[in-house]
């Protein structure tokens, strides 16, 4: 796996690609760290397990069309990943020198390109386990759920870690870090190039987005 492909890809082999098989949802999604130390931990472990089984969920339907999938797999990303603070992330400092309108576009292609890049990596690899094995405090409201995937042919395992932030009582994944590496950074970082070709400006930004989506 190549660690220089974006958030969106990297996030659709992590989060969907690997739980395209058409088996119980208890077979491939297994917790098998020590009881977290505190509350904060264990509501941010189940709800990275729960998110991986309702991705399960959707894609192991057989009927179902791959719009249908679409819009299971749209719907389960707002509700499990903070779309709003990831977007303005991956912008940088241009997020502060957008006007309004152009933040509010950006925002709403960011988040149709990720669902289209998704949606074209449904069934991509199948077979691999998911196992959720820890979790630990990060900052002052984030907690790091690590899980690593395990492939079917033997080969070294992939560890992925959810950072994953509860905030009143709403809990929402903020970053996924393959091999260590941040999805939001690489993904910040793609970004800034686009622009920086561009000549700094941001529309061009929007212009390749429009592209994508």
């Amino acid at each position: 796996m190549k660690l220089s492909k974006t958030l969106p890809q990297l996030a659709a082999l992590v989060l969907l690609g690997f739980f395209a098989t058409p088996v119980q949802a208890a077979d491939l999604v297994a917790v098998t760290a020590a009881k977290p130390a505190s509350n904060n931990e264990q509501i941010a472990l189940n709800f990275v397990k729960d998110t991986a089984e309702k991705g399960l969920t959707f894609l192991s339907k057989p009927n179902s069309t791959e719009e249908e999938k679409k819009a299971e797999f749209k719907q389960l990303l707002n509700n499990s990943f903070d779309m709003e603070s990831i977007g303005r992330f991956t912008l940088g400092r241009y997020w502060n020198v957008a006007t309004p309108a152009q933040q509010k576009e950006y925002q709403a292609l960011f988040r149709k390109m990720v669902v289209n890049v998704y949606a074209q990596r449904f069934g991509d690899y199948k077979g691999q386990k998911f196992e959720v094995r820890s979790s630990r405090p990060v900052g002052n409201d984030d907690v790091l759920v690590s899980s690593f995937i395990v492939p079917t042919d033997g080969s070294d395992n992939i560890q992925v870690d959810w950072r994953v932030r509860n905030r009143g009582g709403s809990i929402k994944i903020v970053d996924v870090l393959v091999a260590g590496v941040s999805m939001s950074v690489t993904q910040r970082s793609d970004f800034s190039s686009v622009i920086q070709r561009g000549g700094g400006k941001l529309d061009v930004l929007i212009d390749y987005l429009k592209q994508k989506s």
